[in-house]
């Protein structure tokens, strides 16, 4: 497996992207894999992993790269009340559009 992770240059900055495929000789189709709300986490990767296994390209952008460098969390993000999830909450509250 070769897994890579890269800046994509966007109009409000750069989007950190983790891309992995296989090794063996391609074309490899592509697959964007979207994070959900808890955000980029090894779980993630984890099943960008296994999906590359069978052949693809996938691409797991960071959707909150807006704020500001890498926001990747640990495992207990998804656990209410623990310091991952209070960071994970605060990062999407900011970035809400008020009603």
């Amino acid at each position: 497996m070769i897994e890579t992770t890269t800046q994509i240059d966007t109009g409000e900055g750069q989007m950190t992207t983790f891309i992995c495929h296989p090794e063996r000789d391609g074309p490899h189709a592509p697959v964007l894999m979207l994070m959900d709300a808890p955000g980029i986490r090894e779980e993630l990767r984890d099943m960008a992993r296994r999906l590359a296994s069978t052949g693809y390209c996938v691409f797991l952008p960071n959707l909150y790269y807006r704020a500001g460098s890498d926001p990747t969390f640990g495992a207990d993000v998804l656990e209410h009340g623990s310091d991952e999830h209070t960071r994970m909450r605060a990062i999407r509250t900011k970035m809400t559009i008020p009603p």
